[in-house]
């Protein structure tokens, strides 16, 4: 079977993520040096995210933690989006999982985020969340599951 294009979208999106996650990691080891320009790149990576903010960043320069505990969960995360786009364009269903794993968390924060202003940082814009449902009702099509059950390419 052919590989669907939602999927070939969703590996872009996951690589898309993983260089937005190393290049906040990247702003964040510069935080000590440059604290104000720190914090517009991270407003700025937000507003291009189609979020608020960005929760370690936010959190990095609130809460006056070492910039480089940030930097390596950052890298992890974008090691993680990477692992998960090559994964959905080998048609991998550990991906299509890890995928529906996380849109799932990003909601539940999402929700959490707009329900207590406490957690305002958990919040997300509206079109990552318009992305998040569309990635579910998109990888629960039977079709597109079949594929994935399959490992066709």
């Amino acid at each position: 079977m052919k590989r669907p294009t939602g999927v070939i979208l969703l590996a872009v999106l996951s690589f898309a993520i993983a260089f937005h996650m190393l290049l906040a990691g990247l702003v964040l080891l510069g935080a000590s040096f440059l604290p104000q320009i720190t914090t517009l790149i991270f407003y700025l990576l937000g507003i291009i995210s189609g979020c608020g903010s960005n929760i370690l960043g936010a959190l990095a320069l609130m809460l006056q933690i070492p910039p480089n505990l940030f930097f390596i969960v950052e890298f992890l995360i974008a090691v993680l989006y990477a692992a998960v786009g090559f994964g959905l364009l080998k048609m991998q269903n550990w991906a299509r999982r890890l995928v529906i794993a996380l849109c799932i968390m990003e909601l539940i924060m999402a929700a959490v985020g707009y329900a207590v202003p406490r957690f305002l940082l958990l919040r997300v814009g509206i079109l990552g969340m318009a992305i998040d449902v569309a990635a579910l009702v998109f990888l629960f099509k039977p079709k597109v599951k079949e594929v994935f059950e399959t490992g066709a390419n």
